[in-house]
C-alpha cells in the first residue's frame, strides 16, 4: 500500500490535478475570462501565426510583412528557422495537431521536472503550473513552450557523468537562440560545473556557436524590428514599465532601469548575504534549474517589455523557492531572502490575472474609460512589487556568477 504522502502519489496528484484543470478549459472556454485571460474563440493562435507565415512564403509572399493569412494579420516576428516547417508539409490546416503536440509536450516536460515531497509543496507547484500566464501560453501554443522543451535537458545534461553529454547544452542553447533570440541568455548556466578546464571549453564553444547562430539570424532582426508588437498593460512585464507609467520616454525609462539593475548587481557583489551559503551536492539540480529560469526571465525583464508567456520559465524556479526557505542548514538570511522571493513570484504570476477578472466583471456596469484608467493605475501600482522580485533574482544570479568566475579563475 502506497503511503498517503509518498512522492509517487503526490506526483500523480500533480499530474492529474493540473491535467483536469487545463482540460476544463477545453470543455468550457468561458472559464478563460474567469482567470483573467482571453481565448478569442480560437485555439493555438500563436502556432497558427507561424504556420500562416509558412503558407505566405509558399505562395511567394514576404512572410516578414503584414500577413492576411493570419487571424490578426501578424507578420513573422521570429527567425527564418521557423519558416522551414513548410518543408515538413505543415500548413495552417495542421494547426490543431501542431498546437496539441506543442502543448502536450510542454505539459509532460513540465510535470516531469516537478517532484513534490509534501502536500504543501504539491499545492505550491499547482499554483505556479496552473497560473494564468502559463495557461495563456498553452492556450495560444506560444513558441516559448518549444524553447522550454528544448532547454529542459540542459541541467540534466550538465549533471551527467559523461563529458560528451555535458557538452550537449552548448548545442541546445545555440538552437534555442536561433529560434527566438533571447535564449542566448541561457548560456550563463554553462558556468556551472567543478572542472575549470571543462567549463572554459564549454563556454568557449558556446560563444563560437552563438556567434555563428547570430550571424545567421541577424538579418531577421532587421526585418522584424519594425513589426515587433508593443507589449503593454496587464499580463506583461518589463523593467521600463513603471518608469514609462510616470511619464518617462521609452529610451530614458530603459536607461534608468538598466542603471538600477547595474547598481543592484554591484551591491550584491559586495554584500555578505550569500557568503556562507553552500549548495549541497543533492541540491545542485534545483539550484542550476533555478538559475536557468531566473536568467531567462531577468534578462527579458531588463531587455524590454514581454508578454506573460515568459513566465513558463518560473517552473524551473519553483522547486528552489519552495525548499530553500525551509532548509534548516541554510543561513537564516538566505532562507528569508528566498521566502520573500517566493511570495513575490506568486504576486508576479497572479496579480494581473486577478485584476483582469475584476475589471472584466465591471464591464457593462462602469464606463469603459474608467475601467481603462483603473487598469493603468493598478498596473503602475504593482510595478514596485514586480521590480522587487527581479531585484531578488539579481541577488541569486550575482551569487551564481561570482562563484562561477571564482571556479573559472581556479580559486577555491
Amino acid at each position: 500500500m502506497i503511503p498517503t504522502h509518498s512522492p509517487r502519489r503526490l506526483w500523480w496528484l500533480l499530474v492529474v490535478g493540473a491535467a483536469c484543470y487545463f482540460t476544463s478549459f477545453v470543455f468550457y472556454p468561458g472559464l478563460f475570462l474567469a482567470v483573467g485571460t482571453n481565448h478569442y474563440g480560437v485555439w493555438f493562435l500563436d502556432s497558427f501565426a507561424i504556420l500562416a507565415s509558412n503558407d505566405a512564403l509558399a505562395l511567394g509572399r514576404d512572410p516578414f510583412a503584414i500577413n492576411h493569412l493570419d487571424y490578426f494579420n501578424r507578420p513573422h516576428i521570429y527567425s527564418h528557422w521557423w519558416l522551414h516547417l513548410r518543408d515538413l508539409g505543415l500548413t495552417r490546416a495542421d494547426n490543431i495537431r501542431v498546437g496539441f503536440v506543442i502543448v502536450a509536450g510542454f505539459f509532460v516536460t513540465a510535470v516531469a521536472g516537478l517532484r513534490p515531497r509534501t502536500p504543501r509543496e504539491l499545492l505550491w507547484y499547482l499554483a505556479v503550473l496552473c497560473s494564468s500566464p502559463i495557461l495563456l501560453a498553452m492556450n495560444r501554443a506560444n513558441n516559448d513552450l518549444v524553447v522550454f522543451m528544448l532547454l529542459a535537458p540542459v541541467v540534466p545534461c550538465l549533471l551527467s557523468e559523461h563529458r560528451a553529454v555535458r557538452l550537449v547544452p552548448v548545442g541546445l542553447v545555440a538552437v534555442a537562440a536561433g529560434l527566438k533570440f533571447y535564449p542566448a541568455l541561457a548560456g550563463l548556466i554553462l558556468l556551472a560545473g567543478a572542472s575549470v578546464r571543462e567549463v572554459r571549453w564549454r563556454v568557449g564553444l558556446a560563444v563560437l556557436a552563438l556567434v555563428v547562430v547570430g550571424y545567421n539570424v541577424a538579418p531577421d532582426l532587421g526585418r522584424i524590428s519594425g513589426y515587433l508588437p508593443k507589449a503593454e498593460g496587464l499580463m506583461t512585464f518589463g523593467a521600463a514599465n513603471g518608469f514609462e507609467a510616470i511619464g518617462l520616454s521609452n529610451r530614458v525609462a530603459h536607461g534608468v532601469a538598466l542603471a538600477l539593475g547595474a547598481i543592484g548587481v554591484v551591491a550584491y557583489g559586495r554584500a555578505k548575504i550569500f557568503s556562507t551559503w553552500i549548495i549541497r551536492a543533492e541540491d545542485r539540480a534545483i539550484w542550476w534549474s533555478f538559475v536557468l529560469g531566473a536568467v531567462l526571465v531577468t534578462g527579458c525583464f531588463f531587455a524590454g517589455t514581454n508578454y506573460a508567456y515568459r513566465w513558463v520559465f518560473a517552473l524551473w524556479m519553483a522547486p528552489l523557492l519552495w525548499r530553500l526557505p525551509l532548509e534548516a542548514t541554510a543561513p537564516v538570511a538566505v532562507r528569508r531572502f528566498a521566502g520573500l522571493t517566493s511570495v513575490l513570484l506568486m504576486v508576479s504570476l497572479w496579480a494581473d490575472p486577478l485584476a483582469g477578472v475584476v475589471l472584466t466583471n465591471l464591464a457593462g456596469h462602469v464606463p469603459g474609460d474608467v475601467i481603462m484608467r483603473s487598469a493603468d493605475r493598478y498596473f503602475a501600482f504593482e510595478q514596485p512589487l514586480v521590480w522587487a522580485f527581479f531585484i531578488c533574482l539579481l541577488g541569486f544570479l550575482t551569487h551564481f556568477v561570482r562563484e562561477g568566475l571564482r571556479s573559472w579563475r581556479g580559486q577555491a
